[in-house]
């Protein structure tokens, strides 16, 4: 009977290996299948070199990743409602979830943090930490109000900074005074100069600059809410150096998804993996200038959920940025 419990006791101990070897082998194929690692050495998978000369290499970036991980030719995914022809899903979610790490990472940290206008959507955050801040005479350009004035109000009456304010959306409001430090004018910001597709007036913000005469003059907050336009706007003034003398940007942006779910809902656009890389690429754009982010927020009214993803997403962020240019020796901005 001892001998019997014995070879029971050496099989099970054997079969408890195997499965051991077994589970084991499985997790190193699934490490294998997976790009865990990003593919530079800045850490950054929106920034891979294929090519070694330095550049952003876009369409690279994703064919390196198709070299990596495996394919199943799905045509159409288990992803919400997306559908995405030319890219397995892996690579999908691998730039997603890489994109949102992005938009939610500070560069640095402002110690004197203020949100002003409205605490929720509608509000911006301001860096009060020196050099920057609302000191009068402060300058403020404010591009898209719709119908909502707590910001420009705050840095009026609180700090008495004269706001441009712009927005030719407001089909009953004319160009008048607010008051005397806010002036509003139907004009909108865009990536050219002209008339949109919606017989609305558009200058690029250099255009602004120049018709405003303050084109040599600081800007010390420069904020637009364009409901997607932003993209336009970013490429436009990333070419020129009307961003020169901005101390700090605040701006909403926007994923295809919030299209689908407020603008177009009958013929909805999905976020693919080039619309990732192309909004990143140029938000890093920014960096290059030498903005860095300060804080970010989730718009709550933008959420959206990814079933393959079991996780709740958003297609608007907040982002604010400062221009370190500004700062000096005796700065009070600690970076990360």
């Amino acid at each position: 009977m001892s001998g019997f419990w014995n070879v029971g006791m050496q099989s099970k101990k054997k079969i408890g290996l195997f499965s051991c070897v077994a589970f084991l082998i499985m997790v190193i194929y699934i490490f294998r299948l997976i790009p865990w690692r990003s593919y530079n050495h800045h850490g950054n998978v929106f920034e891979y070199d294929e090519y070694g000369d330095g550049d952003y290499d876009e369409r690279a970036r994703i064919d390196h990743a198709r070299k990596h991980v495996p394919k199943w030719n799905y045509t159409k995914e288990n992803i919400g409602i997306f559908i995405r022809p030319r890219h397995d899903w892996m690579d999908y979610i691998f730039t997603m979830l890489a994109s949102c790490r992005f938009l939610e990472q500070k560069d640095v940290i402002c110690k004197q943090d203020k949100r002003l206008g409205f605490q929720h959507d509608g509000g911006y955050n301001v860096c009060f930490s020196p050099p920057f801040g609302l000191k009068k005479p402060c300058l403020v350009y404010s591009f898209g109000i719709g119908n909502d004035w707590n910001f420009d109000d705050a840095v009026s009456k609180i700090y008495g900074c004269r706001d441009l304010a712009f927005d030719p959306s407001l089909k009953d409001l004319k160009n008048h005074n607010r008051s005397n430090l806010i002036t509003f004018q139907k004009i909108g910001l865009g990536g050219r100069n002209g008339i949109n597709s919606k017989g609305w007036k558009m200058k690029t913000l250099s255009q602004h600059l120049i018709d405003e005469g303050h084109t040599k003059s600081i800007i010390d907050y420069l904020k637009f809410d364009v409901e997607y336009t932003e993209w336009k706007i970013l490429a436009n003034i990333l070419s020129d150096n009307s961003l020169d003398n901005v101390k700090q940007i605040g701006f909403e942006m926007h994923t295809p998804e919030f299209l689908a779910k407020f603008k177009n809902k009958n013929n909805p656009k999905h976020a693919t993996v080039d619309d990732y890389l192309k909004m990143v690429k140029l938000l890093k754009g920014l960096e290059k200038k030498n903005f860095r982010k300060f804080n970010h927020r989730r718009n709550p009214f933008c959420e959206y959920h990814v079933t393959y993803a079991v996780k709740t997403y958003f297609s608007c962020y907040e982002l604010h940025y400062v221009n370190m240019n500004f700062v000096t020796s005796n700065y009070t901005i600690v970076e990360n």
